[in-house]
């Protein structure tokens, strides 16, 4: 369960969410209607532990995601981004490696077949993972990103604005995909996004709304 209490996320020249509180089930997949400048992202990078200075508190199976320690983050959270987030300097296996070499004890076998198994999963070439971050397409950068997102098997997964880029029928694999794993681990999945097609799967919808989140009600 995740159990967000009075959530406060302010910058200098904004006040982007004040005081929202929601949750998320074990095993749902809650979606966020989130427009340009809305603050959806900043959202999802508080709730992955990501920012400073925020007022309330994030609630993860007990703990509050704000205090763990940077090995039980990542074994309960995984974060993919909307763009960037890889390093420039590794490719594309190295980047989605990168968790599994820092918080798991796997050989180079182990981790090569759980990133080939997670590619087939969500249906990216394997041609991929020779490639240096610069020779992506941004529909591919969404992609790698989500794999690595993965790769920890973590209990949640934030993923930000997914859609960007991708044909309709891209969009309903990733999600079919995404829905599978769910059901078959038992995974809560958080997105922002603005398609219709994400959100016609998601079991529950929030929208952002003067600085609060509300649940749209059909």
């Amino acid at each position: 369960m995740l159990n967000v209490q009075q959530l406060t996320i302010s910058f200098p020249d904004r006040t982007l969410f004040e005081q929202a509180s929601f949750q998320a089930a074990d095993g749902e997949l809650v979606a966020i209607v989130s427009q340009v400048l809305d603050g959806g992202t900043s959202l999802m990078q508080a709730l992955a532990g990501m920012l400073s200075g925020l007022e309330g508190q994030i609630i993860l199976n007990g703990v509050d995601v704000l205090t763990m320690g940077p090995g039980e983050r990542a074994q309960s959270i995984g974060y993919a981004y909307e763009e960037h987030g890889l390093i420039s300097l590794y490719n594309v296996f190295q980047n989605i490696a990168l968790p599994l070499e820092f918080h798991t004890n796997l050989d180079v076998r182990e981790t090569e077949t759980r990133i080939v198994s997670l590619l087939d999963e969500l249906g990216v070439n394997h041609a991929l993972l020779t490639a240096q971050p610069h020779e992506l397409n941004d529909v591919q950068t969404r992609m790698v990103n989500l794999v690595r997102a993965q790769v920890m098997n973590p209990s949640h997964v934030l993923i930000d604005e997914l859609e960007g880029g991708m044909p309709d029928d891209m969009i309903d694999s990733v999600m079919l995909a995404l829905k599978e794993r769910k059901a078959k681990t038992g995974q809560t999945i958080i997105m922002t996004t603005s398609d219709d097609h994400i959100l016609r799967e998601a079991d529950r919808v929030l929208k952002i709304h003067d600085r609060q989140l509300l649940e749209q009600i059909e």
